[in-house]
């Protein structure tokens, strides 16, 4: 299955690296992420893993095939020198420019929308977007850029935080991916009654229940779960293999 980000394909989940405790264990299940099909990986300035990803690409030996989303701080965003130094930086950690960039978490969001903007310009970063924005801080973005489009947001959405539902009619209209932080709520939401009740009358694990259910919210959707060993990522790839029937979807409602 594959989603799309301007226009360009990428896995219909992505590998989150947000809190990584076992950068070893991070760096083999990420290797074996690749070898499974998953070509989009998330990282940041704040969380310091592009040396991990970066050497995981570098030892796929297809690095233009994985697509990489990273975050700058505001504080990189109001001046372009800043930002350029900041996008300079994570090409070497990388090995590669990255190809989408969004601000963190803004603060004066049409400056660094257009700050960023210029950075694409200049071919520090491919695409440019946004992340944990309100709908009130999306609208602003979508009218900061001069000539170029906003191609992704990333949000927390998962089955039991909706808040960023409300923006996704405008996602859905525009084509903008919609990058889906903490899908599993750092683990917490496989023990939710219902998810674990149709994860067993479905004979899958609840991570597949939860991943399964957001793909079915909207095609725009992207989860991008963290996990640091191997057997984990298996039972979320499992999300690829279910179609919710009508009454599990009823049921989680």
């Amino acid at each position: 299955m594959k989603r799309k980000i301007g226009g360009e394909e990428v896995s219909a989940i992505g590998m989150g690296s947000w809190d990584v405790h076992d950068p070893k264990a991070f760096y083999e299940t990420l290797l074996y992420a690749f070898e499974r099909g998953i070509n989009l990986v998330d990282t940041a300035e704040m969380y310091r893993t592009e040396p991990i990803i970066g050497e995981a690409m570098r030892v796929y030996g297809k690095p233009d095939e994985i697509f990489v989303t990273t975050k700058l701080y505001p504080w990189h965003l109001k001046e372009e020198e800043e930002c350029f130094k900041a996008l300079e930086r994570q090409r070497r950690r990388l090995g590669k420019v990255p190809d989408l960039t969004l601000v963190h978490w803004p603060e004066d969001i049409a400056t660094e929308v257009r700050v960023l903007e210029k950075a694409l310009e200049k071919g520090l970063t491919r695409m440019i977007g946004v992340s944990n924005v309100t709908k009130e801080q999306f609208e602003v973005a979508l009218t900061a850029p001069k000539r170029h489009e906003i191609v992704a947001v990333q949000n927390k959405y998962s089955y039991w935080f909706r808040r960023t539902e409300e923006i996704l009619p405008i996602l859905e209209e525009k084509g903008i991916a919609l990058q889906a932080h903490t899908p599993l709520e750092k683990g917490r939401l496989l023990h939710d009654q219902k998810i674990a009740k149709v994860a067993r009358e479905l004979s899958v694990p609840p991570a597949a229940i939860a991943i399964a259910w957001l793909l079915s919210r909207s095609p725009v959707v992207i989860p991008i779960p963290k996990t640091e060993r191997k057997e984990h990522l298996d039972e979320i790839l499992k999300a690829l293999e279910v179609k919710l029937p009508k009454w599990a979807l009823d049921e989680l409602s």
